[in-house]
C-alpha cells in the first residue's frame, strides 16, 4: 500500500474521508497540514513522513495537556504511516491577530500565562526528552559557521575561525547549562500561538521540546526571529513573568537572559540558511538581517566582548545587514 493509500484508509477508518480539505501552509519541518471541513465539524491532519514519525508530538502533546496548556487534542493516529487528526484551533495565530490591530501586550500576557502554567506544573519525565547540555547548546550555534560561514561568507570560514567561534561559546554553552531547567518548548513565538475560538492560548509545534534552560520560551517569545516586540512590552512582560514566577528571579537567571536570546538567535540564523540550501524554503533568508540586529543589541555587554570581536573580524556588518538571495551562496 502506498502513501496515498495509507492516507485514504486512515481517512476512512475516521469518517473524514468525505470532508472537503484545505491545504494549509506548512512550517520549517517536512510535515503538511490539511483542512478537514465537514458540516460544522473541523479537524486538521497532520501529515509526517516516515522520517519524522508523530510519537514524539502525542508524547510531549499529552505531557503539556497534564499541565493545564491548551495544546490540541488528538483526535485518531496511525503512528506507523506517520498521519494525526488533530482539533482545529481555527485562524487566529498571534501573528494574524497582530496584524489585524489586536493589543500586543494583551496577547503576549496570554502567551506568558501559559508560560508559567508550563513551569509551575510540569513534572519533568525521566525519559522520552533529550536534555539540552553545554554540548547541544554549543551543538546549536555551530550551525552558524556550518551554514552562514560556510556557504553565505566569501570564501568561507578559515578553521582557525571556526576554531575560535567553537571556544568562545564553549565557554559560554557552559553558563547557560548551570541555569535552572524545565520543559523547553524550542519554537515558542507569535506564529505557534493561538487564540482558540474559547479565548484561550493554545500552543502549536512543540515536537522538538527537550529539557533545558527555564528562561529559553520567555526570550523566544519576547525577542522573535519573525517580528519586533516593542522594548516596553518586552521588558514589562519580563517583570510580569518573575512576579509570577518568583522562584526563577536569581541574578543568574536575570544577568542571562540577553545569553539566551544570543544563542538562540546564532542558532537560528544556521537554521534558516540550511531550510534554504537543504529544503529549498526561500523565504527564511528575508528574516535573516533582522536576526543579525537582534545579535547586535546584545553585542555591547561585556561578556559578548569575545563574540563582537569575532564577528566584526569574521562577518563584519556589510554580511550581515544585505538580504541574502539564492546566487549569494557558494560551494
Amino acid at each position: 500500500m502506498n502513501r496515498e493509500q495509507a492516507l485514504e484508509t486512515f481517512l476512512n477508518a475516521t469518517h473524514w474521508n468525505d470532508a472537503d480539505r484545505t491545504p494549509l501552509a506548512g512550517d520549517a519541518s517536512s510535515r503538511t497540514y490539511i483542512r478537514l471541513k465537514k458540516g460544522n465539524k473541523g479537524a486538521i491532519l497532520m501529515n509526517s513522513p516516515l522520517s519524522e514519525r508523530p510519537d514524539q508530538f502525542v508524547f510531549i502533546d499529552r505531557l503539556l495537556e497534564q499541565t493545564g496548556i491548551r495544546v490540541p487534542k488528538i483526535l485518531a493516529d496511525d503512528l506507523d504511516n506517520g498521519f494525526l487528526l488533530l482539533e482545529d484551533f481555527g485562524d487566529n495565530t498571534f501573528t494574524r491577530l497582530l496584524a489585524k490591530g489586536t493589543d500586543e501586550l494583551i496577547l503576549y500576557r496570554s502567551g506568558i500565562d501559559a508560560l508559567v502554567r508550563l513551569h509551575q506544573n510540569i513534572i519533568l519525565p525521566t525519559d522520552g526528552v533529550a536534555t539540552y547540555s553545554a554540548e547541544r547548546l554549543l551543538n546549536g550555534v555551530m550551525l552558524l559557521t556550518n551554514w552562514y560561514g560556510k556557504y553565505a561568507v566569501p570564501g568561507g570560514l578559515s578553521d582557525a575561525a571556526v576554531s575560535e567561534f567553537k571556544a568562545l561559546w564553549s565557554d559560554l554553552a557552559k553558563v547557560m547549562e548551570q541555569l535552572p531547567k524545565t520543559l523547553v518548548l524550542m519554537d515558542y513565538h507569535a506564529d505557534n500561538l493561538m487564540i482558540t475560538k474559547e479565548g484561550e492560548c493554545g500552543v502549536l509545534d512543540f515536537q522538538d521540546a527537550r529539557i533545558g534552560p527555564v528562561t529559553y520560551d520567555l526570550m523566544s517569545l519576547l525577542e522573535d526571529e519573525r517580528r519586533d516586540v516593542s522594548p516596553v512590552v518586552r521588558d514589562g512582560l519580563i517583570k510580569y513573568y518573575f512576579d509570577q514566577c518568583p522562584k526563577w528571579d536569581t541574578p543568574l537567571v536575570r544577568d542571562t537572559l540577553s545569553l539566551v536570546a544570543l544563542q538562540r538567535h546564532t542558532r537560528v540564523i544556521g537554521v534558516f540558511v540550511r531550510l534554504f540550501l537543504r529544503d529549498r524554503k526561500e523565504k527564511y533568508l528575508t528574516m535573516i538581517p533582522f536576526i543579525w540586529k537582534q545579535i547586535e543589541n546584545h553585542l555591547d555587554e561585556p561578556r559578548f566582548h569575545a563574540y563582537k570581536t569575532w564577528l566584526n573580524r569574521y562577518i563584519p556588518s556589510e554580511l550581515r545587514h544585505t538580504p541574502l538571495r539564492p546566487e549569494d551562496f557558494h560551494d
